[in-house]
């Protein structure tokens, strides 16, 4: 049996999500997110810090974070 959680996204982020897999072979905002997820995992490619702050601030200054 596996145990799961809830993530909290606003509103407007997955309105935003769902137009843009209108048209994408994925069923739902949450299957989108997991592949999403598991890619960047995978991937070599590696951000740095100073990147990853960034990222954070304009996804803040975008008000999908708080």
């Amino acid at each position: 049996m596996s145990d799961y959680t809830t993530i909290s996204l606003r509103k407007e982020f997955v309105a935003d999500v769902e137009e843009y897999i209108e048209d994408e072979p994925f069923g739902s905002v949450k299957e989108f997110v997991k592949h999403v997820v598991v890619r960047e995992m995978e991937a070599d490619d590696a951000i740095s810090e100073t990147e990853a702050s960034q990222i954070a601030r304009k996804l803040r200054d975008l008000g999908y974070m708080d």
